[in-house]
């Protein structure tokens, strides 16, 4: 379902209704997506946010509509400024044209498998990119929502990102290090 649509038959369900009422200060925030290489077919989250209790909620749109708990919001600083649809120019079925592009033009090497979308508002409304690769690798696409200009993109490796923890939570080592001893072994926990 195109977006827009989805997040209109969202907002005049029952359900969000309800949801509503009982959280009139929460205002859109961000779509997300996920595909695999065989999906089609787009089963959008959108994520409401509260400025007021700084917390974030997800509502599903399939296989119905449901609000989700409420969560705290990842982000820097400030509050998460609103979604504006109105300035969402270029559709989610461009920005993943565009992608396609890119990886034809600077990445010819990268087959993607997953592609995670995040449609937000950071410097301007965007789509928020990310293809995983077959080789481990992530490619961050960042695209202007109004006018489809790439804003940025850069790829490196699932293996250099983050902290692991040996076994038993010991102390944090940067991922892509060798262990303290040679005992150690390192787990996906």
């Amino acid at each position: 379902m195109i977006l827009r649509d989805t997040i209109k038959k969202t907002e005049e369900s029952q359900a969000y209704k309800e949801w509503k009422k009982k959280n009139p200060d929460y205002y859109l925030a961000h779509a997300f997506t996920m595909l695999d290489e065989k999906e089609k077919r787009y089963r959008w989250e959108l994520g409401y946010y509260s400025p007021t209790k700084d917390k974030l909620t997800v509502i599903e749109t399939e296989p119905e509509i449901r609000a989700k708990a409420e969560e705290d919001v990842f982000k820097k600083d400030g509050t998460v400024q609103a979604l504006d649809m109105k300035k969402v120019k270029i559709s989610v079925t461009r920005a993943m044209e565009i992608c396609d592009e890119l990886l034809k033009e600077k990445y010819k090497n990268q087959m993607v498998s997953k592609r995670i979308i995040l449609l937000q508002k950071a410097t301007a409304q965007m789509y928020n990119i990310t293809l995983v690769t077959h080789t481990f690798s992530i490619l961050n696409i960042r695209i202007d929502a109004g006018s489809g200009e790439v804003i940025s993109h850069n790829l490196q490796s699932i293996m250099n990102l983050g902290s692991w923890e040996r076994g038993g939570g010991g102390k944090k080592e940067p991922a892509g290090s060798t262990p303290s001893t040679p005992t150690d072994e390192r787990t996906p926990d």
